[in-house]
């Protein structure tokens, strides 16, 4: 007869280590994970609008001599694709540095207002950061008075918004929101996500 082994399991608590981080992420790798996301969205956007662009503008400079035999109509389209290609590559890369530069800016912006603040994660370094970078903006493009109003507020506004979504992120990990704790509002206990059962 065999004997039996009694086994206990006990459960440990996980300790999460970044769960008062933007994102759930260490900083590099967030501002990382960022560039990249934002090079890909603006490559797509750019390669689409290249060829949209290239293309009527490739029936307007051809447009006087539009091929008559369905051999010529082969090679209109033949070298009209290749010239869509090349354009909207140029374009897909332009907009893809463009997108990675502005928004990992504005990260890496929101990074070094959250650090210069004694590592204080909130809302305030997001709202500076857009502020900041949507007066870069409207500086950039010579925006008329009005214009650069409205620009400078919309940022602002989105900035807010942005940094208590990301707020309310940490809060709802359990990680600490400065402002809520003031309030006298705890953060909500978190479960492990494994759980070991007996």
């Amino acid at each position: 007869m065999a004997d039996e082994i009694e086994l206990t399991t006990y459960k440990t608590p996980e300790i999460d280590v970044y769960k008062n981080e933007r994102f759930h992420m260490v900083p590099r790798a967030r501002l990382e994970a960022i560039a990249t996301t934002a090079g890909v969205t603006g490559m797509m956007k750019g390669f689409f609008e290249g060829l949209k662009t290239s293309s009527v503008r490739y029936l307007v400079e051809n447009g006087h001599r539009l091929p008559k035999t369905v051999g010529g109509w082969y090679f209109y389209h033949k070298k009209k694709n290749y010239v869509m290609l090349v354009e909207s590559t140029k374009v897909a890369i332009k907009q893809s540095l463009k997108y990675s530069g502005v928004i990992t800016g504005f990260f890496g912006l929101e990074y070094l207002f959250d650090r210069s603040r004694n590592n204080t994660i909130d809302f305030l370094n997001t709202t500076v950061a857009a502020m900041l970078v949507s007066t870069f903006y409207v500086g950039y493009n010579q925006l008329s008075i009005v214009q650069s109003r409205k620009m400078i507020m919309k940022g602002t506004a989105l900035g807010l918004v942005l940094g208590l979504l990301q707020d309310s992120l940490i809060y709802s990990r359990g990680g600490r929101v400065w402002y809520l704790q003031r309030l006298g509002i705890q953060p909500v206990s978190t479960e492990p996500v494994s759980q070991l059962e007996a």
